[in-house]
């Protein structure tokens, strides 16, 4: 069975960090596989790059609670109710740090994630368009590159989009 991707047209509650740090956030992952796939598994091969590049904050993280998730709207409410781990600051800079990423996340999609295109989905609120929704398809190849820009600010989520979007293979 097909899962259900279909995804709510905006999320605002996720556009509410503008005023934080998000250097060592890490990007959620969730499944709607249940306990088929490993997400611990899914994040070490996604990270395994970033840490050998010598960084020790984690790029990514299996989100907490995991759950059995249905549809992909499901996922997106849970990112909603994840908590950020928001940790108030009083430096003169953000006004807090974030242990999350808020307006992104990373969902597996099919078993054969590793081995087959369109088994990794990103999900994003494009805070630049009133947290507009949107998704795509993504490499294993290019996680490192992808994710790590986005987390050194050196490309938007829509941009993203358009450089490591792929079609999914049936």
């Amino acid at each position: 069975m097909t899962p259900d991707l279909s995804l709510p047209s905006r999320a605002p509650e996720l556009g509410q960090y503008g005023d934080c740090n998000w250097d060592d956030a890490a990007f959620a992952i969730y499944t709607l596989l249940g306990d088929k796939v490993s997400l611990q598994e899914v994040a070490s091969v996604l990270e395994k790059q970033w840490l050998e590049q010598g960084n020790e904050n984690h790029l990514v993280r299996p989100a907490t609670p995991t759950a059995e998730f249905e549809t992909l709207q499901d996922i997106v409410q849970a990112h909603i109710n994840l908590d950020k781990g928001k940790r108030e600051r009083n430096d003169g800079g953000a006004a807090a740090d974030l242990e999350w990423w808020p307006t992104a996340f990373i969902v597996v999609v099919r078993e054969d994630w590793r081995t087959k295109p369109g088994g990794l989905l990103f999900v994003f609120a494009d805070d630049e368009k009133d947290c507009e929704m949107d998704k795509f398809y993504f490499k294993i190849e290019d996680a490192y590159m992808m994710l790590s820009s986005l987390s050194f600010g050196d490309e938007e989520l829509a941009t993203s989009k358009e450089a490591y979007s792929q079609e999914p293979q049936a």
